[in-house]
Protein backbone atom coordinates (compact mmCIF):
# COMPACT_ATOMS: atom_id res chain seq x y z
CA UNK A 1 0.00 0.00 0.00
CA UNK A 2 1.04 3.70 -0.47
CA UNK A 3 0.90 6.36 1.87
CA UNK A 4 0.13 9.70 1.15
CA UNK A 5 2.05 12.44 2.57
CA UNK A 6 0.51 14.34 5.82
CA UNK A 7 -0.03 17.49 2.89
CA UNK A 8 -1.99 14.79 0.59
CA UNK A 9 -4.08 13.62 3.11
CA UNK A 10 -4.89 16.74 4.60
CA UNK A 11 -5.69 18.21 0.86
CA UNK A 12 -7.86 15.13 0.44
CA UNK A 13 -9.73 15.65 3.93
CA UNK A 14 -10.45 19.36 2.36
CA UNK A 15 -11.49 17.85 -1.04
CA UNK A 16 -14.15 15.41 0.83
CA UNK A 17 -15.16 18.78 2.79
CA UNK A 18 -15.68 20.68 -0.63
CA UNK A 19 -17.39 17.59 -1.73
CA UNK A 20 -19.62 17.45 0.96
CA UNK A 21 -20.91 20.95 0.90
CA UNK A 22 -19.14 23.40 3.44
CA UNK A 23 -19.63 26.20 5.87
CA UNK A 24 -17.43 28.39 6.79
CA UNK A 25 -18.45 27.29 10.49
CA UNK A 26 -17.51 23.84 8.98
CA UNK A 27 -13.96 24.56 7.59
CA UNK A 28 -13.15 26.15 10.58
CA UNK A 29 -14.49 23.04 12.56
CA UNK A 30 -12.34 20.77 10.32
CA UNK A 31 -9.20 23.32 10.52
CA UNK A 32 -9.59 22.94 14.32
CA UNK A 33 -9.79 19.61 14.18
CA UNK A 34 -6.83 18.26 12.05
CA UNK A 35 -4.88 20.85 13.99
CA UNK A 36 -5.71 19.21 17.51
CA UNK A 37 -5.23 15.48 15.89
CA UNK A 38 -2.67 15.66 14.22
CA UNK A 39 -0.52 18.79 16.15
CA UNK A 40 0.12 21.68 15.25
CA UNK A 41 3.71 22.22 14.30
CA UNK A 42 3.10 18.96 11.91
CA UNK A 43 -0.30 20.64 10.41
CA UNK A 44 1.27 24.04 10.30
CA UNK A 45 4.15 22.77 8.07
CA UNK A 46 1.61 20.64 5.50
CA UNK A 47 -0.74 23.67 5.49
CA UNK A 48 2.35 26.16 4.58
CA UNK A 49 3.46 23.78 1.83
CA UNK A 50 0.02 23.44 0.56
CA UNK A 51 -0.39 27.28 0.42
CA UNK A 52 2.95 27.98 -0.78
CA UNK A 53 1.96 25.41 -3.83
CA UNK A 54 -1.09 26.79 -4.45
CA UNK A 55 -3.20 23.63 -3.27
CA UNK A 56 -4.78 25.28 -0.71
CA UNK A 57 -5.66 27.87 1.50
CA UNK A 58 -4.71 29.33 5.17
CA UNK A 59 -7.42 29.76 7.95
CA UNK A 60 -6.83 33.71 7.91
CA UNK A 61 -7.40 33.40 3.63
CA UNK A 62 -10.38 31.17 4.15
CA UNK A 63 -11.91 33.91 6.66
CA UNK A 64 -11.01 36.95 4.62
CA UNK A 65 -12.53 35.50 1.63
CA UNK A 66 -15.81 34.67 3.34
CA UNK A 67 -16.17 38.24 4.58
CA UNK A 68 -15.90 39.56 1.09
CA UNK A 69 -18.76 37.52 0.29
CA UNK A 70 -17.00 34.59 -1.87
CA UNK A 71 -16.79 31.44 -1.93
CA UNK A 72 -14.00 29.96 0.76
CA UNK A 73 -13.24 26.09 0.53
CA UNK A 74 -9.91 25.52 1.87
CA UNK A 75 -8.86 23.85 -1.22
CA UNK A 76 -8.08 25.72 -4.44
CA UNK A 77 -9.14 24.76 -7.61
CA UNK A 78 -5.43 23.92 -8.36
CA UNK A 79 -6.07 21.73 -4.93
CA UNK A 80 -8.91 20.10 -6.37
CA UNK A 81 -7.36 18.77 -9.83
CA UNK A 82 -4.16 17.65 -7.87
CA UNK A 83 -6.14 14.72 -5.56
CA UNK A 84 -7.87 14.26 -8.42
CA UNK A 85 -4.65 13.42 -10.70
CA UNK A 86 -3.25 11.21 -7.57
CA UNK A 87 -6.33 9.55 -7.48
CA UNK A 88 -6.89 8.96 -10.81
CA UNK A 89 -10.40 10.27 -10.43
CA UNK A 90 -12.45 12.33 -13.58
CA UNK A 91 -12.50 15.75 -12.75
CA UNK A 92 -15.65 16.09 -15.03
CA UNK A 93 -17.78 13.76 -12.70
CA UNK A 94 -20.73 15.01 -11.49
CA UNK A 95 -20.55 16.19 -8.16
CA UNK A 96 -22.30 14.05 -6.28
CA UNK A 97 -20.80 11.13 -7.52
CA UNK A 98 -17.22 12.06 -6.48
CA UNK A 99 -17.65 10.83 -2.73
CA UNK A 100 -18.67 7.20 -4.08
CA UNK A 101 -15.55 7.85 -6.31
CA UNK A 102 -13.13 8.48 -3.52
CA UNK A 103 -14.45 5.92 -1.38
CA UNK A 104 -14.13 3.38 -4.61
CA UNK A 105 -10.55 4.34 -4.94
CA UNK A 106 -9.39 4.35 -1.07
CA UNK A 107 -11.20 0.34 -0.93
CA UNK A 108 -9.26 -0.87 -4.27
CA UNK A 109 -6.19 1.81 -5.19
CA UNK A 110 -3.84 0.24 -2.53
CA UNK A 111 -3.36 3.94 -0.67
CA UNK A 112 -2.94 3.89 3.32
CA UNK A 113 -4.09 7.61 4.88
CA UNK A 114 -1.68 7.33 7.95
CA UNK A 115 -3.58 10.35 9.59
CA UNK A 116 -6.12 8.97 12.10
CA UNK A 117 -8.21 12.57 11.74
CA UNK A 118 -7.81 13.09 7.99
CA UNK A 119 -8.66 8.65 8.10
CA UNK A 120 -12.15 9.27 10.35
CA UNK A 121 -13.19 12.54 8.27
CA UNK A 122 -13.04 10.98 4.89
CA UNK A 123 -14.85 8.08 6.28
CA UNK A 124 -17.67 10.29 8.29
CA UNK A 125 -18.14 12.03 4.90
CA UNK A 126 -18.26 8.98 2.42
CA UNK A 127 -20.98 7.66 5.40
CA UNK A 128 -22.89 10.68 5.44
CA UNK A 129 -23.20 11.24 1.82
CA UNK A 130 -24.53 7.31 1.85
CA UNK A 131 -27.26 8.38 4.52
CA UNK A 132 -27.93 11.49 1.59
CA UNK A 133 -28.25 9.81 -1.19
CA UNK A 134 -29.10 6.34 0.02
CA UNK A 135 -30.95 5.20 -3.47
CA UNK A 136 -29.28 7.11 -5.75
CA UNK A 137 -27.84 5.89 -8.77
CA UNK A 138 -24.21 5.59 -8.03
CA UNK A 139 -21.31 4.09 -9.91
Amino acid sequence: MAAFQDKEQILMAYYAQYYRGATIDDVKALDERLRNGIGEERYNQAMNDLAERGLALGIDQVEEREKAGMDAPMATSEGMLYINNVLGLQSDAVEETILTYLEQHLETGGVELTLPPVKDYINESIQEHKKEKPNSNQP
